[in-house]
């Protein structure tokens, strides 16, 4: 048994099998993990722009725009062909138009007056040379890198892969993440439960959820009852199809847990058993034969989701060469929290955003690992030291977020 900063610099430290790289149309790359780093193949903007509504002139002629007006000339809205401006004289200019030639300052509309088609700056305004003018390069210049390789990419980064011309570009394959539910108790979604003892399959579409939802592509295999042949079976053919095989249930010391049997003899392992709450029982390996990660889970869909989120998640994004590292944030109890327990515990607790901050309550459920439905809605896990027993009311206390906030 080992603690979770133990486990966590394992699974980040643990030297693990890369996937490839594959080309796509960047349109379809939303999510996904870009593999090499892009540059600028020229200056953006090309040429001087208006970056707002008003006149184009030369600022050497800003004390004749006060005192004799400058003649107004032409409109040059977006999009039209590079216009010529004279002395003495200026270019009604839209926002995105090409400066004209002999121009390189804006004055906005608001900002003057308009008498016998000349224009006069009012009095109080203060120009100064290269007002609202973007100038060549201003967002980015030629060869300048503009995305580093594993970003996960936003549709923000769509819009710039659009600009910058990518029609195609490199992105990390999808890791094949094989998931093996494992228990006799187990019966699928839609079949009749015979007697009360019998269990909905739960992980297995859970973590296809998880697994996909970090990017990886999900391989959801039959769930098998507690018979170790059929077991060892089915974990070679993982082997041979998946980057990443997951397991859950028979992590535990019964007689019927041969999930755990399987993978001891198959596999190195890197830990088994960590001191935390929940998922005390799950257990890291690589394959003896391929190297390929192992993580196999406890069984009540609580822990198995937790234990994935903590670990799986990391694994995930270092074998696609992203940031890998748990997101800790700050948050402030409202009640007092108590546990008996003297684990690292992940308690789910509900999340609120009051005035700007994060404040968590406890749950009307308890926390036991079978209760799937702590993690619904606005979730948070909070990081419960093993040495405290009280957290009190108002305490300042670690956070992690289950999913997006909204």
């Amino acid at each position: 048994m080992i603690s979770f900063q133990e486990a966590l610099q394992s699974i980040l430290s643990t030297p693990l099998p890369l996937v490839g790289d594959e080309k796509i149309n960047f349109t379809n790359s939303l999510d996904r993990i870009l593999s090499t780093d892009i540059y600028a193949q020229e200056n953006i903007p090309l040429a001087p722009l208006s970056s707002m509504d008003g006149y184009a002139f030369n600022y050497e002629d800003l004390e004749i725009l006060k005192t004799q007006g400058l003649e107004i000339l032409q409109d040059n809205p977006a999009g039209s062909e590079l216009s010529i401006c004279k002395k003495g004289c200026a270019i009604k200019t839209f926002t995105g138009a090409l400066m004209p030639k002999m121009t390189d300052t804006i004055v906005l509309i608001e900002e003057c007056q308009v008498q016998n088609q000349r224009i006069f700056l009012h009095q109080d305004i203060h120009l100064q040379k290269g007002a609202w003018v973007r100038p060549v390069g201003s967002n980015y210049q030629s060869g300048e890198k503009l995305l580093q390789q594993g970003l996960k990419i936003s549709p923000y980064e769509i819009g710039l892969l659009a600009e910058l011309n990518c029609n195609f570009i490199s992105v990390k394959q999808k890791p094949k993440v094989g998931i093996l539910v494992s228990g006799s108790e187990i019966i699928e979604v839609g079949e009749k439960r015979e007697h009360n003892g019998q269990v909905r399959s739960v992980n297995n579409h859970l973590l296809k959820a998880m697994v996909e939802k970090s990017g990886g592509q999900a391989i959801v295999y039959e769930t098998l009852q507690d018979d170790k042949d059929t077991l060892l079976k089915t974990f070679t053919k993982m082997l041979n199809e998946c980057d990443l095989i997951v397991t859950t249930g028979g992590m535990s010391k019964g007689d019927y847990d041969f999930t755990q049997d399987v993978i001891l003899e198959h596999s190195d392992v890197i830990f088994k058993g960590v001191r935390i709450k929940p998922g005390k029982p799950v257990l890291f390996a690589l394959s003896k034969s391929s190297k390929k990660p192992i993580l196999g889970l406890a069984g009540n869909p609580n822990a198995a989701a937790i234990t994935f989120y903590l670990f799986g998640g990391l694994l995930l994004k270092r074998m696609t060469k992203q940031k890998a590292e748990l997101k800790i944030l700050k948050a402030y109890l409202k009640e007092e929290m108590t546990k008996n327990d003297q684990r690292l515990e992940f308690r789910s607790v509900k999340l609120e955003v009051l005035e700007g901050k994060y404040y968590v309550s406890s749950l009307c459920k308890n926390n036991q690992s079978a209760i799937i439905n702590n993690l619904c809605e606005d979730r948070a896990l909070v990081i419960f030291d093993a040495e405290k027993k009280i957290l009190a009311k108002d305490t300042e206390v670690d956070i992690i977020l289950l999913k997006e906030f909204e």
